[in-house]
């Protein structure tokens, strides 16, 4: 096999996150994305690295409010790499654009963590 290909793939896995299970034995778990507090820089930075993005809005209309419960039927995104670079506690979060809103979800369990106005 080609030694960069393999090189290239060892590296892709370390930036996202993704390693030998037996590398992860002893490290404190990761707190859950329902635990995350952004501060607005890092707000700021999601925002600003998903509004150029142009994912296609939900269907139907939710209830976009912390905690509430993301129907099946909703498309979540993964955050862009610009973003997880200010925010790396949101690697685990998946998001949807609502009328200019960034909407992060815990895409375990489907429930809504934060939601990112503009300008917050």
């Amino acid at each position: 096999m080609n030694s960069r290909l393999v090189y290239g793939t060892i590296v892709f896995a370390l930036v996202c996150g993704i390693g030998p299970v037996s590398a992860q034995v002893g490290q404190s778990p990761t707190p859950s994305a329902a635990q995350i507090h952004l501060d607005g820089a890092q707000k700021a930075a999601i925002v600003t690295a998903v509004r150029d993005i142009k994912n296609p809005p939900p269907g139907h209309s939710f209830n976009i409010s912390v905690g509430a419960q993301v129907p099946p039927s909703i498309e979540l995104y993964y955050l862009p790499v610009a973003a997880l670079s200010q925010a790396p506690e949101a690697r685990a979060l998946k998001y949807t654009m609502v009328q200019s809103q960034v909407v992060l979800v815990d895409p375990t369990n489907m429930r809504i963590v934060d939601v990112i106005r503009p300008g917050q």
